[in-house]
């Protein structure tokens, strides 16, 4: 079988975009770079967490997107089958802030953006000091701004019902290849991948799968199953302010978790199901982005907890 299909679509900003009071938060540790260029470069005294206030927008229009997908399905027999298909999508007028390390990487053109306690008085929560060109607070505003374009291929595969002498045996997979992502920060602006590679706010990687092996005979199952997400290129820009200095460059490894569980049905009523997540106590992958306030790895994706057990019973009147 071949498929496809191609469309539009939209996503409307919502209330907390166009109509929620300003927030305050804070960024990662960035360098000033005007206290740079005053200071010799010095790391150690221009980086720092700095304020952020983001403000919402009741001009905002949709989020466009177009998409597209072609793919092909084959069954050469009950048992087999695999299917391949492609997809790519492209969203413009992308309601987003602009990344804080992306402003103060480029004051030239933000420098509206970044407030300072030497500006004009009246600056809310600045006490103004002309002699202190101190960040005081980053501005993030919501905005319509650029585009962003991903493609990729999806996997699947399945094999099932394999009888023998010691019950029913299947296999499943399921994955994505990454070929493109990538994002303007601006309208205009030069596109930034983060295919691979950890950036302002996060990670595409290139590969991630699911695998599975079943096994039942009679009432009971028992289900094997890992997942697994590919390595990176970490953020690499984290400063480490006691010595002044960029963190060393790292490559997050390869995140890989199995999980066994099983179930028990002596009747169409009553399952009985017992588990192991993460089968093999494996830990987080080290990383030293700098974005999440939780630090030494990526809670975005990983889980921090190790082992873990469960047990459920399901009864059906």
């Amino acid at each position: 079988m071949v498929r496809a299909s191609a469309g539009t679509g939209f996503r409307a900003p919502s209330l907390a975009d166009m109509v929620r009071p300003a927030t305050t938060g804070s960024s990662a540790t960035l360098p000033d770079p005007v206290c740079m260029a005053e200071n010799d470069n010095d790391l150690g005294y221009c980086a720092d967490i700095w304020e952020t206030r983001t403000y919402s927008n009741p001009k905002l229009k949709p989020e466009r997107s177009r998409q597209f997908s072609l793919g092909i399905v084959a069954q050469p027999t009950r048992q087999a089958s695999i299917s391949v298909d492609y997809w790519a999508i492209s969203k413009r007028d992308l309601i987003s802030t602009l990344g804080d390390d992306v402003i103060l990487g480029n004051l030239a053109k933000y420098e509206s953006l970044v407030h300072r306690y030497n500006e004009d008085e009246g600056l809310p929560g600045c006490d103004y000091d002309p002699d202190d060109s101190t960040i005081c607070f980053i501005e993030l505003r919501k905005e319509n701004r650029g585009r962003h374009k991903a493609s990729g291929v999806d996997l699947a595969a399945e094999l099932k019902g394999l009888k023998t002498d010691w019950g029913s045996f299947g296999v499943r997979l399921t994955g994505t290849l990454a070929l493109v992502s990538k994002q303007q920060t601006g309208n205009g602006d030069p596109y930034v991948s983060n295919l691979g590679r950890f950036v302002t706010d996060g990670v595409v990687q290139r590969w991630r799968h699911r695998l599975s092996v079943d096994w039942e005979r009679g009432p009971w199952t028992l289900t094997l199953s890992n997942s697994y997400i590919g390595s990176y290129e970490d953020q690499n820009s984290a400063i480490d302010t006691n010595s002044g200095t960029v963190v060393a460059p790292n490559r997050v490894k390869a995140y890989s978790l199995w999980d066994l569980s099983g179930s028990w049905s002596p009747n169409k009523a009553l399952t009985l199901r017992a588990g192991i997540q993460n089968l093999a106590d494996t830990s987080p992958p080290y990383s030293n982005q700098a974005y999440f306030f939780i630090s030494g790895y990526d809670p975005s994706y990983t889980d921090p907890r190790g082992r873990t057990y469960y047990l459920s019973a399901q009864y059906r009147f």
